[in-house]
């Protein structure tokens, strides 16, 4: 890195530790913690206690299944036809039962599964993967923060700078100012040279403000964002690339995996299809449970007994759908189908990322050329400038000229600190598009 740029960013820490060590209570952020904060403040961060609590009653719920199931049943009905005998039995001396036409009936059930096919194993399987699935698409939310988070960061510096510029920029115009004022008390400069600085000083003034008025805007937001009290720029960290230079530091970027929480997703989708399946072999398998059944109705077991009665029965009950077979290698089919859909969509994610990745580095190579080039045009400014306060000095020049070549200057330095901000926000991005 050029000693220029290196210095320009190293300025700020090492401004931010010096006014931590004399005030003693200024709390400084790097790029990461504030990552790190939004995560911790942003109110969509809820969303996640929440993910884990449906995770965990959905799953106590599930496995209630497990237990034993109680029914309840009740019934009364009425129906045109009951049992007769064909024949009168009483002449000699038997009576025959008569039935009454409404029946009524209060059954409670009480079973006890003792193997289910693995169904309920296989549903609470696939309600941890749909919670790893919702957790993925959180994080994927959650991630996308950092884009605003990168917005704020470096746009508070990039104020900060131009205001730190306008400052100097500031004092040199008042020195100037003192420069024309001896000028003038020899004979070599005029008042309205004195004119034209203080109109450039008013107009500095002026722009200040309205960076200030910026800086206050972005300030409040990414205190609301942290959920920490971040007013002063200086609170805020350059990003510094330590011990390695430029190319160094972006080549460890292009090396590194693609970490996106995108990816987190896919592979959840997979596993939730994956059980899917599993639910829907186990539902063709048989099913045996112990049940035992009691109740109070007319008629009870004993149908020749047309009174109220109570009655009970047990036993061990099988259940297989044997039709679910049927529909199992279609099912096989979709699980195929839907897991070449999510293969697809991977592919082209790390398709048009590994595009965005190459763009990205293509734009932050052309800002380190970039960078480079506004050097030399600030060295050369610099020397232009001083050529012609020398000639203001001498008579050969003018306070306009200055004032002219001192915004070209300015103007140079500027575009300078503002390449290499956008530098290292581009590199930022780079790593934001691949999670490194």
């Amino acid at each position: 890195m050029p000693v220029a740029v290196a210095a320009a960013f190293s300025a700020v820490p090492a401004m931010a530790s010096q006014q931590d060590s004399t005030a003693g209570s200024v709390q400084v952020y790097t790029i990461e913690d504030c990552y790190s904060l939004v995560r911790e403040n942003y109110p969509l961060v809820r969303r996640y206690e929440l993910l884990d609590l449906t995770e965990e009653y959905t799953l106590k719920n599930a496995y209630m299944n497990y237990f034993p199931q109680i029914s309840l049943q009740g019934s009364a009905s009425w129906q045109t036809d009951v049992l007769e005998f064909p024949f009168d039995l009483s002449p000699y001396g038997i009576e025959m039962p008569t039935f009454s036409k409404d029946q009524y009936a209060a059954i409670i059930e009480l079973s006890q599964v003792l193997w289910d096919g693995g169904m309920i194993a296989a549903n609470r399987a696939n309600i941890r993967a749909k919670a790893d699935v919702d957790m993925a698409q959180q994080e994927i939310n959650m991630y996308s923060l950092r884009e605003k988070v990168n917005e704020l960061y470096f746009g508070i510096l990039y104020i900060d700078q131009q205001l730190r510029r306008t400052d100097i920029l500031m004092q040199d115009l008042d020195r100037e100012y003192a420069r024309i004022e001896g000028c003038i008390a020899n004979g070599v400069a005029n008042v309205s040279d004195l004119d034209l600085i203080e109109v450039e000083r008013i107009t500095q003034r002026q722009g200040r403000d309205q960076l200030e008025s910026m800086l206050e805007a972005y300030l409040r937001v990414l205190t609301l964002m942290t959920g920490v009290k971040i007013d002063d720029s200086r609170q805020l960290v350059m990003p510094v690339p330590e011990g390695m230079d430029k190319e160094a530091m972006l080549d460890a970027i292009i090396q590194a995996e693609i970490r996106r929480p995108e990816l987190m997703l896919y592979k959840a989708q997979e596993l939730e299809i994956d059980t899917q399946l599993d639910y829907w072999t186990a539902g063709g398998l048989p099913q045996f449970s112990l049940f035992i059944r009691g109740g109070y109705g007319r008629p009870g077991l004993n149908m020749m007994d047309n009174s109220f009665q109570p009655f009970a029965i047990g036993g061990i009950r099988l259940v297989w759908n044997i039709s679910q077979l049927y529909s199992l290698g279609y099912g096989k089919k979709i699980v195929n189908y839907s897991k070449e859909q999510i293969n697809t969509v991977r592919e082209t994610f790390l398709f048009n990322t590994d595009l965005q990745v190459q763009e990205q580095v293509a734009e932050i190579r052309r800002y380190f050329r970039t960078v480079e080039d506004d050097e030399k045009i600030v060295e050369l400014r610099e020397g232009i400038r001083r050529s012609t306060e020398a000639g203001v000095e001498n008579g050969t020049k003018n306070a306009s000229d200055l004032v002219s070549e001192i915004n070209k200057e300015n103007a140079a330095r500027k575009q300078l600190i503002m390449h290499q901000i956008e530098m290292m926000k581009a590199i930022y991005e780079l790593k934001t598009i691949k999670n490194s």
